[in-house]
């Protein structure tokens, strides 16, 4: 079964309501975080720097972006128009299009996923049942293609060079949803068997920083760290009531999205870490409501906190996206930074107009 696009899919999901070696998993004693009784953060996120995307006719932006960092240039690609990678320098200025979709010379068919190196732009293209990597140079330019044995939706580069993808729960096409590939693009390891054939989800799985790869999935309440022969558990969440039971793997897909919709469920959106802290992201529908629990643990006393946020208000602090230089980063829309109160803003924020490429937010955490 091919992946819905992820867009269509949490559409669905929300609106009708986890050949090779064995698999190494590592658990250890595992940190449980209990949804309901981690404690609401009540102050506001402390901004500390705003970054306006440059906006002009050939670069308009939606609210549904993939957003990815290197040491100098924010690379987002817009998951609605899924028309080109667009890059901006790290003080917001538009650099063009890294990577365009089409037919013609340079381009790519689709864009599953990529990740910004410093030679380029690495593209996962997947097509019908057959999954590559296409490298593009700084300039722009296709400089290779790589072949992979493994069904991929979503990846990343680990330390050692090899790759790492998942293929979500989508049998029969991928048995295992992560695997390690190496640098040829053969499959050398192998995790998470697919154990029921149910509606996959085509979403963005990994966060890397400072070489470490983190790993996270819907339907699946753990999160992991991987490395470069094993995958080890980093957390896992306790959901109670909004847990998604068992008997839903077994049902038919319509049927068991009903059942979620009726219930209320949670699922895992974001999650990475830095030295200090971990963060993570639970999307949680209750009554057709969607809300962002932003759950953030200090690594060093192990206390949690959270902030909720809702997806029916326009909040600038519903979209975070990444940590960078020890800020928390969040894409918001300008509508929703023109809402922020003045003293909410560092002194000489960017005036931004209603009609505006999103701004990047950097706030404390």
């Amino acid at each position: 079964m091919k992946p819905l696009p992820s867009q269509l899919l949490y559409t669905i999901v929300m609106v009708l309501l986890a050949s090779c070696q064995k698999e190494s998993i590592s658990t250890g004693d595992l940190p449980l975080m209990e949804l309901e009784d981690i404690e609401l953060i009540r102050t506001p996120y402390t901004i500390v720097k705003v970054i306006p995307l440059e906006t002009n006719e050939n670069n308009l932006l939606g609210d549904f972006l993939t957003v990815k960092f290197s040491d100098a240039a924010f690379f987002i690609f817009d998951e609605n128009a899924r028309d080109a990678i667009h890059t901006f320098d790290r003080k917001g200025n538009y650099q063009g299009r890294s990577v365009e979709t089409g037919e013609g010379p340079g381009m790519v068919a689709n864009i599953s996923d990529f990740i910004p190196t410093p030679e380029g732009t690495e593209i996962l293209n997947a097509q019908g049942d057959q999954a590559k990597i296409i490298r593009f140079d700084n300039s722009g330019e296709i400089k290779g293609n790589l072949n992979l044995d493994y069904y991929g939706s979503s990846f990343t580069k680990l330390a050692n060079g090899h790759y790492v993808a998942s293929g979500s729960y989508n049998l029969p096409l991928v048995e295992n949803r992560l695997a390690i590939m190496d640098g040829h693009g053969n499959t050398v390891k192998t995790f998470l068997p697919n154990t029921h054939e149910i509606l996959p989800m085509q979403e963005k799985n990994f966060y890397t920083a400072n070489e470490t790869v983190f790993f996270h999935e819907i339907y699946n309440n753990t999160t992991y760290k991987v490395l470069e022969e094993s995958l080890a558990s980093q957390y896992q969440f306790d959901f109670g009531k909004y847990s998604i039971p068992e008997r839903f793997f077994e049902m038919d897909w319509m049927a068991g999205f009903e059942m979620l919709n009726q219930q209320g469920f949670a699922v895992i959106s974001q999650y990475w870490e830095n030295e200090e802290k971990a963060f993570f992201g639970v999307d949680v529908q209750v009554n057709g409501e969607r809300k962002n629990h932003q759950v953030i643990l200090d690594k060093h006393n192990m206390q949690a906190g959270k902030r909720i946020i809702s997806a029916n208000d326009l909040n600038a602090f519903y979209h975070p996206v990444g940590v960078l230089d020890e800020l928390l980063v969040f894409v918001a829309q300008a509508p929703a930074y023109l809402k922020l109160e003045a003293d909410q803003l560092p002194e000489n924020s960017p005036i931004v107009q209603e009609g505006d490429n999103p701004v990047l937010l950097f706030v404390e955490f």
